[in-house]
C-alpha cells in the first residue's frame, strides 16, 4: 500500500481542512513542534482504513476537533496498479460512522462494489485489498509510537500471524482445507457409487442381458404372425366394404327419395291453404279500398272549413295572443287613471314646499347675522381679558420699583416710571368672557339648526320635482301601451273595438278548436283506412310470396338426379319410372295436385330401393367366416368383420409395442451393464483420489509446512536485520532468531547472546529499526502473493534519543530504503533529521488549528 493523497477536517488538531499530496514523495519527514499533530496524520490513515485509532480504539468520536460537528478523513492510496479512495466521517455526538470506498476505473471514481457504502462490508473490502489487518498494518507499514518494537519483542503468536498475512502463508491453510474438502468429496462420491451398485444395479448381469434379447426375438415373431393375419382380414373387409357401399348407396338414395316425397307432399298441402287465403285476401283489399276513399273525402271537407276560419280570423296562436292583450286593456286603463292622480297630487304639493323653503332661507340668514354678532362680541371680550392680564403683570412688576433701581426685566437702571393706567379688574374681564362665550355657542347652535332645516327643505323640494318627472314618464309610457293594445285588438275586428273584446275572442278560439278537432279526427280516420288497405295488401302479397316459395321448393327438388342415382345403385334389379316435373304455373290448386302426384311416385321408388338393400346386406356372414379361419386363435371370435379387423389391429399394435419394449429393455440392460462396469472403475478411482488428498492435507497442516515457512522467513529477516543493526550500531550488535524469539549478539562482550527484551530504550530502537528495514526489503521476495507489498513505511519513534553519529547512520539507511521504489515517512521533531530528507511536511500550530505545508 502506498498513500497518494490524504485530506483531514475536524480531526484532532486539524480543525480546518488540510490536504497532503504524497504523489512524487519517496522520502519525506513529517516535522513540527510537540503537540502540533504529527502523529495524528498516522492516526488519520488508520482511522480511514480501519476505523480504529490505537489510543482510543473504536471510540473515534473522541478525536473530533473541539467545537466541530464531525470529523472527516479521505485517503487515496494505491495497491500495485489499483487505486482506491476511502472517505470516513464520524459525528462528535452520538451517531453512526459513514463510509464510502471508491475505485478508479475508466477515468473516474466508481463505488468499489455492493456494500462499499456500509462500514462492515467496506472494512472487509479494504482489508482484502491491503492483505493486512490493523495489527499487521501497524507493525509492518505504519509504525506508531508505542508499537515500533512489538515485532521484535512482542508475542510470538502475534508475530507469526503478521508473517502469515504479509507472506500470504494462509494460501497453505486454504490448500489444506481444500485438500480436505476434495478428500471428503471423493470419499463420499466413492461410497455413493458403491451404494448405487448395491441397489440400483443389483441383478444387472450378462445372463440377464441375454435373456432380455431372447424375449425380444420371441415378441418379434408373434408380431409377424399378427401382421399376416391383419393383411388377410383387411382383404376380406375390403371385399365386403364394396358390397356394403352399394347397400349404403341404396339406403342413402332411398332416404333422399323419401325426403323429396315429403317435401312434395308438404308443398301440395301448403299450396292448398295458400289458394284459399288468396281468394279471401283479394276480397278484403277491394272492400277496404272503397272505405279509405270515403274517409279521404271527409278529411278534405274538414280541412277546408278550418282553413276558411283561419283565413278570416287568423290562426289560434294569434287569437290567444290577442286575448291576452284584450285582458290587459282594463288593467292599463286603471293604471293610467292612478298615474294621473299621483301626478296631480305631486304638482299640488310643490307650491307649499316652495313657501316652506323661503321661510327656512330667511331663518338661516337671520341666524348667520346673530352668529356673526356673537363672534365679534367674543373677540372683544377676549381682548379685554388680554389687556387686563397685561396690566396686572405690569402692576406686579412696577410695584416696589423706584427711579434708579435695576429694572426687573432688562436689568438697566430705571430712569422714569410709567404712569399706571386704569384697567378693569382681571376677574371681571374673565367673567364677562365666559358669559359672551355661552352666548356665542348658543348663536352657533341656532345657526346649525337653521342650516339643517334649510338643507332638509331643499332636499324635499328636489325630491318632489324628481317624483313629478318620474310620474310624468310613467304616465306617458302607460298611455302609449294602452293605445298600442287597443289598436292591435281593434284590428282583429275590422278597426272597431267591440264592447267585450275578450268574450268575442274566446268565441272565435272555441270555434277554431272545434274545427281543428274535427279535421284531426277525419284525418286520423282516413289514415287508419289507408293503413288497413296497406295491411290487407301486405297479407295478400305475403300469400303470393308464400305461393312462390312453395313453387320454388318444388322446382328445387333434384328429381332427375335422384332417378339417376337410383338407377346406378339398383342396376337392372330396380325399374326406375320416367317422372317429369309439373309445369310452372301461378294456379295454386293445379300446382298442388301435381305436387301430390310427384310425392307418391318418389315414395314408391324409395321403398323398392330399401327392399333391395335389405337383400344385399345379408352377405357379410360369409366374409366373416373366411377371415376368422385365417386368423385362427390369434384373437377371440368376433361378431362382425369390422370388429374382427379392429381386434386384429389392436393385437398387432400391442405386439409391436411389446417388441419395441423388449428391445428397449435389452438395450437398457446392456447400457446399465456398461454403466455398472464404469461405476466399479469410478469407485476405485475416487477411493484412490481420496487417499492421495488425505495424505496431502496431512502434509499441509499448520504445524508442519506453515510453521516451517514462518521459521525460515524469521531466520531470513534476522539475517537481513543483523546487517542493518550492525551498520546502525557501529558493528557492535547482530540479530539472531531461536526458539521463536529474537536475540541480540553483543560482539563487544565476547559474542554474548541475550534476549532482545533486555535491550535499553535506544538499543531497542536501533534493533527494531534494523528489523523493520529488513522486513520492508525482504517481504517481496518472501511473499507467496503480490497482495501484501510494503510499498510504504512510516516511522514515529526514537530519533530524539540518538547521538549525531548514530543519527547520521540511521539517515543513510533510511535514504537507501527510500530509494528502492517505496515511500518512507519519518515523524520527528529533530530538525537535523528533517532537513536531511529531500522533502518534509511541516505541521504548524495556530489558534485556529494546525496546518500542513509541503516543503521540497
Amino acid at each position: 500500500m502506498r498513500p497518494i493523497r490524504l485530506a483531514v477536517k475536524g480531526f484532532t488538531a486539524f480543525r480546518d481542512e488540510q490536504v497532503v499530496d504524497f504523489d512524487g514523495l519517496d522520502l519525506v519527514a513529517i516535522a513540527g513542534p510537540t503537540g502540533s499533530g504529527k502523529s495524528s496524520l498516522l492516526d488519520a490513515m488508520t482511522y480511514a482504513l480501519f476505523g480504529y485509532v490505537d489510543r482510543v480504539g473504536k471510540q473515534v468520536g473522541q478525536l473530533v476537533s473541539q467545537g466541530q460537528p464531525q470529523m472527516a478523513v479521505s485517503l487515496e492510496f494505491a495497491v500495485g496498479e489499483d487505486r482506491y479512495r476511502v472517505t470516513r466521517r464520524t459525528p462528535a455526538a452520538r451517531g453512526a460512522t459513514k463510509i464510502l470506498l471508491e475505485r478508479w476505473r475508466d477515468g473516474g471514481w466508481r463505488q468499489a462494489g455492493e456494500g462499499a457504502d456500509r462500514v462492515r462490508e467496506a472494512d472487509a473490502m479494504i482489508q482484502d485489498a491491503l492483505g493486512l489487518d490493523y495489527a499487521a498494518f501497524t507493525r509492518s507499514v505504519l509504525l506508531p509510537q508505542g508499537t515500533f518494537a512489538e515485532f521484535l519483542v512482542g508475542d510470538a503468536k502475534d508475530r507469526r500471524k503478521i508473517l502469515t498475512e504479509l507472506l500470504g502463508l494462509e494460501l497453505f491453510e486454504r490448500l489444506a482445507k481444500l485438500a480436505g474438502e476434495v478428500r471428503r468429496a471423493s470419499a463420499a462420491e466413492a461410497e455413493a457409487k458403491a451404494a448405487l451398485l448395491q441397489t440400483e444395479y443389483a441383478g444387472v448381469t450378462e445372463e440377464a442381458a441375454h435373456q432380455a434379447e431372447a424375449n425380444a426375438e420371441r415378441a418379434a415373431e408373434h408380431a409377424g404372425q399378427l401382421a399376416e393375419a391383419e393383411a388377410a382380414v383387411r382383404q376380406a373387409a375390403e371385399r365386403w366394404a364394396a358390397t356394403a357401399r352399394s347397400v349404403s348407396d341404396l339406403r342413402t338414395c332411398a332416404a333422399d327419395l323419401h325426403d323429396a316425397a315429403d317435401v312434395a307432399a308438404g308443398v301440395a298441402e301448403g299450396l292448398m291453404g295458400v289458394a284459399d287465403g288468396l281468394r279471401t285476401a283479394g276480397a278484403t283489399v277491394a272492400e277496404l279500398t272503397r272505405s279509405a276513399a270515403a274517409a279521404d273525402r271527409d278529411a278534405a271537407k274538414a280541412a277546408a272549413a278550418l282553413a276558411k276560419a283561419e283565413a278570416a280570423w287568423g290562426p289560434a296562436t294569434e287569437l290567444a295572443a290577442l286575448r291576452v292583450k284584450a285582458e290587459r286593456l282594463a288593467d292599463l286603463d286603471r293604471e293610467v287613471d292612478g298615474c294621473r292622480q299621483e301626478l296631480d297630487t305631486a304638482r299640488r304639493a310643490q307650491p307649499a314646499l316652495a313657501k316652506v323653503q323661503k321661510r327656512a332661507e330667511r331663518s338661516h340668514a337671520k341666524a348667520i347675522v346673530g352668529a356673526e354678532a356673537a363672534m365679534q362680541a367674543l373677540g372683544s371680550a377676549r381682548q379685554t381679558v388680554d389687556d387686563a392680564t397685561h396690566a396686572d403683570l405690569v402692576a406686579a412688576v412696577r410695584a416696589g420699583v423706584k427711579v434708579g433701581d435695576a429694572c426687573p426685566v432688562c436689568g438697566h437702571a430705571v430712569r422714569t416710571l410709567p404712569e399706571a393706567a386704569p384697567t378693569p379688574t382681571l376677574e371681571r374681564a374673565k367673567a364677562a368672557l365666559a358669559k359672551v362665550q355661552q352666548q356665542a355657542e348658543a348663536a352657533n347652535e341656532a345657526l346649525r339648526q337653521a342650516q339643517t332645516a334649510r338643507d332638509q327643505v331643499e332636499r324635499d323640494v328636489r325630491d318632489a320635482a324628481a317624483e313629478a318627472k318620474r310620474i310624468e314618464k310613467e304616465l306617458a309610457k302607460l298611455t302609449t301601451s294602452l293605445d298600442e293594445v287597443s289598436a292591435a285588438v281593434a284590428g282583429s275586428f275590422g278597426g272597431k273595438l267591440p264592447a267585450d273584446p275578450v268574450g268575442a275572442l274566446e268565441e272565435r278560439l272555441e270555434r277554431l278548436g272545434w274545427l281543428d278537432e274535427a279535421c284531426a279526427a277525419s284525418t286520423s280516420a282516413a289514415a287508419e283506412a289507408r293503413q288497413a288497405v296497406a295491411d290487407a295488401e301486405r297479407r295478400l302479397d305475403a300469400l303470393a310470396l308464400r305461393a312462390g316459395e312453395l313453387r320454388g321448393r318444388l322446382d328445387g327438388l333434384p328429381v332427375s338426379g335422384l332417378l339417376d342415382r337410383a338407377h346406378a345403385a339398383g342396376g337392372d334389379e330396380v325399374r326406375v319410372p320416367d317422372l317429369s316435373m309439373p309445369r310452372t304455373t301461378d294456379d295454386a290448386p293445379r300446382l298442388a295436385e301435381a305436387a301430390g302426384d310427384l310425392s307418391e311416385s318418389l315414395a314408391d321408388l324409395g321403398k323398392r330401393l330399401d327392399d333391395l338393400a335389405t337383400v344385399r346386406s345379408g352377405g357379410e356372414a360369409a366374409f366373416l367366416e373366411q377371415a376368422q379361419a385365417v386368423v385362427g386363435e390369434l384373437v377371440p371370435p368376433q361378431v362382425s368383420l369390422a370388429d374382427l379387423e379392429k381386434a386384429v389391429a389392436e393385437e398387432r399394435r400391442s405386439a409391436s409395442a411389446a417388441v419395441a419394449s423388449a428391445r428397449k429393455d435389452a438395450e437398457t440392460l446392456r447400457t446399465r451393464l456398461a454403466n455398472a462396469r464404469q461405476l466399479v472403475e469410478d469407485v476405485a478411482a475416487q477411493r484412490a483420489r481420496a487417499a492421495r488428498f488425505d495424505a496431502l492435507a496431512k502434509e499441509l497442516r499448520a504445524d508442519r509446512i506453515i510453521a516451517f515457512l514462518q521459521v525460515e522467513a524469521l531466520q531470513i529477516l534476522a539475517a537481513a536485520g543483523s546487517e542493518h543493526l550492525s551498520q546502525l550500531s557501529g558493528g557492535r550488535y547482530r540479530l539472531a532468531f531461536e526458539d521463536d524469539e529474537f536475540f541480540v549478539v553483543d560482539t563487544w562482550n565476547g559474542e554474548e547472546q541475550r534476549s532482545a527484551r533486555t535491550l535499553s530504550g535506544g538499543e531497542t530502537f536501533l534493533a527494531s529499526l534494523g528489523l523493520a528495514l529488513a522486513l520492508s526489503e525482504q517481504v517481496r521476495s518472501l511473499s507467496f502473493t503480490d497482495k501484501a507489498r510494503l510499498d510504504s513505511l512510516f516511522l514515529d519513534e526514537g530519533f530524539g534519543s540518538l547521538d549525531p553519529e548514530t543519527l547520521e547512520v540511521v539517515v543513510e539507511a533510511i535514504e537507501q530504503l527510500g530509494g528502492d521504489g517505496r515511500m518512507v515517512g519519518v515523524i520527528t521533531h529533530v530538525q537535523e533529521l528533517a532537513i536531511r530528507l529531500p522533502a518534509r511536511i511541516e505541521v504548524e500550530k495556530s489558534p485556529r488549528g494546525s496546518r500542513l505545508r509541503v516543503v521540497t
